[in-house]
């Protein structure tokens, strides 16, 4: 448990301050630029489908990398090694399934909501289910990024402001400026954010490897020489197992190692759930006016993905580099060091004043980046999966067939929503550091919940005998599943989402056998037959 008060000196200077505090008024500012222009919700919430592939492209990098992976991968490189920087190469199988299916899928459906498809393919338990379980998915994602940049300000400054007040101030902040702009301030304050994120990391990298002796070209060997940049694990208890059994547990459990497999799975599930059936991702191709622009979108988010994956390993290298030539302090304000911490101390104990200022900025533009994407696409989940339609019995908020008054009480509606959920993001961050690294955090109760939403598209897309009540089942079985196996087990952190879409994907199928043979009309929207009617 982080202490509220400590008596350590600040390891930022008032230069530093006034560059942070000059960017985050920036940001409000820019955020609020766009309030006049939300008079609809398809304003607000679609940026009115006007929106240029670029932008929205740089803005699906910058929501990808909150401030757990700002903070995360560098570390997890210096902990686990470069196994890690293989993981983001998987986002090439995701081009096709994203450019081919998904974009011209939703696209030809005009909706507001990913999960408006799953009604229509199944009944509304299933459409209030899996937004439900999104809206829970990215509120502890948000909830998780605020944590951790607000770890960065308190490990930088070491120890000596309070951690749960700068949780809450960059909390209110975000939900500030989302509040007034809509998805336009969303995607727009993103290209900034990423601007900054991307600058401070590579400037960051430049500055950790001039300060090592031998600069760049000890990197690699200083990982090599700690047995880091193997990318085949070694597990000791597989060696000295006796028993398959025992071998197939020593592979899957234990926290101290990652394997090839795990994390290729992995991130394979998190980035096609992600770029498939998230709404934080699919709402922003519903900004963009055709399915042309919103390739050129994705192609922009994948180069842009995997360099800056490659770019934070090359920064966990170059600290790694840097701390074992001075080494670190073994305890700030009274707690061990961790792992976590090393960058933003780097920050603030080797960069000169301005330029920590700087760094620290870009580690909130990535958070900033997360929490204005997750509040939005969370309000929007909300307001048209169950108030609009469990309420008022609409499919969608109404757009083009109401009156200004009606437009304005949806908008306004829509921000109360944004204030309430921004405010619970709050709530939530002040408890998540119980959990362990973020690295852990990250994948435990963010990646977790890719499982069991990715089922129940997989179930409705890709065959006609999936039924409600068995893809249903086979859900809430894959969260439970999954909870048990986080709370309850050592598995390791990689596995989780793995077997929680094995389990949703067999139980929902299973049932959906027993139930027998679909009736209506859902079996058109299958993805064969929707793409026949359409073709």
């Amino acid at each position: 448990m982080i202490p509220n008060n400590t008596n350590v000196p600040s390891g930022l200077e008032l230069l530093d301050w006034i560059v942070l505090g000059g960017y985050l008024a920036f940001m409000v500012v820019l955020g609020a630029s766009f309030y006049k222009g939300q008079k609809t919700t398809r304003d607000f919430f679609l940026a009115g489908r006007s929106m240029n592939w670029f932008p929205v492209g740089v803005s699906l990098i910058a929501t990808l990398f909150s401030a757990n992976s700002y903070m995360a991968i560098p570390s997890a490189t210096q902990k686990y090694g470069l196994i890690l920087c293989v993981g983001p190469m998987v986002i090439i199988l995701c081009v096709p399934i994203v450019n081919l299916i998904f974009l011209p899928f939703y696209h030809r459906m005009r909706v507001y909501s990913a999960y408006e498809y799953l009604e229509q393919r199944f009944d509304l338990r299933v459409r209030c289910l899996a937004s439900g379980l999104f809206i829970l998915w990215r509120v502890i994602w948000m909830a998780a990024a605020l944590y951790s940049a607000s770890l960065a300000l308190w490990a930088a400054t070491g120890g000596s402001i309070n951690l749960y007040g700068t949780i809450i101030t960059l909390g209110l902040l975000a939900t500030f400026y989302t509040i007034l702009g809509g998805m336009k301030a969303v995607i727009w304050t993103d290209v900034i954010q990423f601007s900054v994120l991307f600058g401070g990391m590579i400037l960051a990298t430049g500055w950790a490897t001039s300060e090592v002796t031998g600069g760049s070209g000890v990197l690699y060997q200083t990982m090599v020489e700690a047995g880091k940049a193997s990318f085949v694990a070694t597990i000791p208890e597989m060696q000295t197992a006796t028993s398959l059994w025992a071998k197939f547990k020593a592979y899957f459990s234990g926290q101290d190692q990652v394997t090839l497999l795990g994390v290729l799975v992995s991130h394979l599930i998190a980035y096609v759930t992600f770029f498939t059936v998230d709404q934080v991702t699919v709402q922003r191709y519903f900004t963009i006016k055709d399915v042309q622009s919103g390739r050129r979108a994705f192609w922009v988010n994948t180069f842009g993905d995997i360099a800056i994956s490659f770019c934070l390993t090359a920064l966990g290298m170059a600290l790694f580099a840097y701390y074992a030539e001075f080494p670190l302090p073994e305890r700030i304000s009274g707690v061990e060091f961790q792992d976590d911490w090393k960058y933003p101390y780097f920050i603030a104990t080797v960069l000169p004043a301005g330029v920590a200022g700087f760094l620290v900025a870009a580690l909130y533009a990535a958070t900033m980046s997360s929490l204005d994407s997750g509040i939005n696409s969370c309000a929007t989940a909300f307001l048209v999966d169950f108030w609009q339609r469990l309420k008022h019995g609409q499919v969608r908020p109404l757009e083009g067939v109401a009156t200004y008054g009606e437009f304005q009480s949806q908008v306004s509606f829509a921000r109360w929503l944004t204030l309430i959920l921004g405010a619970l993001v709050v709530v939530i961050a002040c408890f998540v550091g119980k959990l362990g690294d973020i690295i852990v955090i990250g994948n435990k109760l963010v990646n977790s919940f890719a499982g069991p939403m990715f089922s129940i598209f997989l179930l409705g897309m890709l065959t006609k005998r999936a039924r409600s009540v068995g893809v249903c089942v086979g859900a809430v079985a894959g969260m439970g599943v999954m909870a048990w196996l986080i709370f309850g087990t050592d598995l390791n952190f990689l596995w989780p989402s793995t077997f929680g879409l094995v389990v949703s994907l067999s139980v929902g199928y299973g049932l959906s056998l027993l139930e027998g043979p679909s009736e209506g009309g859902q079996m058109q929207w299958t993805l064969r037959e929707h793409r026949k009617r359409w073709n």
